[in-house]
């Protein structure tokens, strides 16, 4: 079963054809329900999976029950590539937002693939590197954001690698919950409530349930750049 349309910077995407298609050879396909965890915290990194459809959220809960989201990872996307060389524990859960297809390997035979196909060794170097300047970059970017800032960046990301256009807005496929919002953006969710009124009410985006619309992209990625602005002078 080949992935739909893979995400721009994910693994899958960054194959060469030949490497991706011989990598979809392997494995089977597993399916999971919306909700359904992929992945549990602290259980051993002995699989890999390769995300075919639908989206996940990864994350992890504090000792008083705090989550913290860590990601969002749609098609394209390689989940437990930081565990399977040495079977080490998983460091978050990764759970279905909606229905997921993904293809499954065990660690070792990922391991295998890799050792006959080092051009795909080479690509998911360059895939988690990807990832690290990316949360590194976020780090910085955030440690100079109000409320507003940090929610607004996360909804141009989530423009970026989810966003559908229609009629001159751009409709974030993801179904982000307030609290997904509030745990990605370091934030409470008295705060991120405030910020998406304020957003609202500025005609930057529109809200449903579990459904947010961008109307002025341009706004949401100046509120970014003038919030880091205004807190560095």
């Amino acid at each position: 079963m080949a992935v739909e349309r893979p995400e721009p910077g994910t693994f899958l995407a960054l194959l060469s054809d030949d490497d991706r298609d011989a990598l979809l050879a392997l494995g089977g396909v597993r399916r999971f329900a919306a909700g359904e965890h992929l992945m549990h915290e602290g259980e051993p990194g002995d699989r890999v999976l390769f995300l075919l459809r639908g989206h996940v959220k990864a994350s992890s809960t504090d000792s008083r029950g705090r989550e913290t989201v860590l990601a969002f990872r749609g098609p394209g996307d390689i989940l437990g590539e930081l565990t399977f060389t040495d079977v080490s524990r998983r460091a978050g859960d990764v759970i279905a937002m909606a229905p997921v297809e993904a293809r499954a390997l065990a660690a070792s035979e990922f391991c295998a693939f890799l050792l006959r196909q080092p051009t795909a060794a080479l690509t998911l170097i360059e895939a988690i590197s990807r990832r690290v300047r990316d949360a590194d970059s976020k780090r910085v970017q955030f440690g100079d954001l109000d409320t507003v800032g940090r929610v607004a960046a996360r909804l141009v990301e989530l423009c970026e690698r989810s966003g559908e256009r229609t009629d001159g807005a751009i409709a974030i496929a993801l179904p982000v919950t307030q609290a997904d919002l509030a745990g990605w953006s370091g934030s409470s969710s008295g705060a991120v409530d405030g910020a998406l009124r304020t957003m609202r009410e500025l005609g930057w985006i529109t809200t449903e349930r579990r459904r947010i619309t961008v109307t002025d992209l341009d706004a949401l990625e100046r509120r970014t750049y003038d919030a880091r602005e205004r807190n560095r002078r």
